[in-house]
This record gives structure tokens, C-alpha cells and sequence, in this order.
């Protein structure tokens, strides 16, 4: 059997709903049909502003901004507290964005804030139902002061701790040593020849050797001059060590 059924819909329509709507037709026998029905609602302009005071300083960049809906499509602009329309030149901007025909969002951009600037401005938005404004409110606020820091950097050096002097406190006994200038173990200046790098040994203390008659030495038993130098070098160390020790014990 075939049947004819109609669906109604009945509304208390307000701007909220303006939108799209679906109708949709199903028997359980796929497929399903269905229809799209646009509404459209005509209402005068209304305007919301989120800030209605704004505060800017000399210089600063500063931009106002307002909401308008309204169907049919609203013409939008700006004026001043005077009710001179503003356009787009140097210092001004003037931008309108539209959302879904019936919404628009303007701003208003003033570059470069001088002090002629400062004062109420009117958003406007207009059609064929009516007419409605809203008013947003400049004013001068102080400019941001610049504060200078100096940053200083100290470096610390470890502190080096004074050699504490002993005996003859006072006397540079470590002067400037020359290439064969050497210092014993008891601080005295010794002499030694650039051409000596043999090891220095100690003579043996022990029994003198038997006297011989003279002439007697041999050429292999004959003392070298390296051991008379030696020798003459034991006497340099030692005779002032032995004095030394001598001062110190008296």
C-alpha cells in the first residue's frame, strides 16, 4: 500500500534560529531520503563590543574592535565622536570580516597614537530593518618606563700564601742563578764547569795509602786530572758546610 504522510514544523522563530534543517523520510526499506531546508530570519542590526575602554600611550599601536549581527547583510563603519566617517588612510585602517551572512566582525586599527587620537569612537552597522551604533572609549594611559641594569662581573684569585722566611728573614738568598752557578744542599753557591757531567762521588774515607818513594807512581797510578778536580770540588762543599755547622752549634 502506498501512503502519503506530511510532517510539519512549527516555530516561534527568533534570530537564534536561523540555520539549516533536515527533514528525513524512512520505511525500514533502505535507502532513506531526506531534504534540507534552509531558514533565513530577518532582524535589525545588533552590535557587541567586548571592550569598551581602551587605553593606549603616544606611539603605541592600537586597534578596536566590534561584533555586528544582522540579516539582511548590515553595511559597517566607523566614525569619530564628531560623526565623521572613517576611512582607510595613514594612521587608520578600517577591516571588516563577514562569518556565515549574517555575521561581521570590524576593527578599527590606529597606528602611531598622537595626542588628536584620544577619544570616542562609533561602530555603525545598518540595513534595511534599522540602525544601531556602539561606542568604544580611548584614552592616554603612561608610557612604560625603561629601567638600565648594569651588571658588574668580579673575578676572585685564589690568595698565594707568603713563604715564611727562617734564618736571615729578610735577605734574598735565591738571587738570579747563572748557567753554571749551582746551589749545595746548604743553600751555598758552587761553581761547576759547563764541561764537567760526570756523577760527583765522594772519596772513600778509609786507610791512606802506603807512601812510595818518589818517582815511584806509575802513569796508570797516577791521580787524573778529573780526580784532582773532584777533590779541589769536595773541599769547595764541604769547608763551608763544616763552618756552617760550626756557627750553628756554638
Amino acid at each position: 500500500d502506498t501512503s502519503i504522510v506530511q510532517s510539519f514544523l512549527n516555530l516561534r522563530v527568533s534570530r537564534l534560529h536561523m540555520g539549516a534543517y533536515l527533514c528525513i523520510a524512512s520505511n525500514g526499506v533502505p535507502p532513506s531520503i531526506s531534504k534540507r531546508v534552509v531558514l533565513r530570519v530577518q532582524f535589525p542590526p545588533m552590535l557587541s563590543i567586548s571592550n569598551q575602554l581602551e587605553g593606549a600611550y603616544l606611539g603605541q599601536d592600537v586597534s578596536l574592535e566590534c561584533h555586528s549581527e544582522a540579516y539582511p547583510t548590515s553595511i559597517n563603519y566607523w566614525t569619530t565622536e564628531r560623526g565623521d566617517m572613517i576611512v582607510s588612510v595613514v594612521n587608520f585602517k578600517c577591516t571588516v570580516s563577514m562569518d556565515n551572512g549574517y555575521n561581521k566582525y570590524m576593527m578599527l586599527k590606529i597606528r602611531s597614537v598622537k595626542h588628536s587620537d584620544f577619544g570616542s569612537y562609533k561602530c555603525v552597522a545598518k540595513n534595511s530593518l534599522g540602525e544601531t551604533d556602539g561606542v568604544i572609549k580611548l584614552d592616554e594611559i603612561p608610557a612604560p618606563t625603561t629601567v638600565t641594569t648594569t651588571t658588574a662581573a668580579y673575578v676572585t684569585f685564589p690568595a698565594t700564601a707568603k713563604k715564611k722566611g727562617g734564618r736571615g728573614k729578610g735577605k734574598n738568598w735565591k738571587e738570579r742563578v747563572t748557567e753554571n752557578q749551582v746551589l749545595s744542599d746548604f743553600g751555598l753557591e758552587e761553581w761547576r764547569d759547563s764541561d764537567y757531567d760526570l756523577d760527583y762521588t765522594l772519596p772513600s774515607i778509609g786507610p791512606h795509602p802506603a807512601r812510595q818513594p818518589p818517582g815511584a807512581y806509575s802513569s796508570a797510578s797516577r791521580p787524573s786530572s778529573a780526580l784532582k778536580r773532584d777533590n779541589s770540588r769536595w773541599y769547595v762543599v764541604w769547608i763551608p758546610a763544616c763552618a756552617v755547622l760550626f756557627h750553628v752549634y756554638s
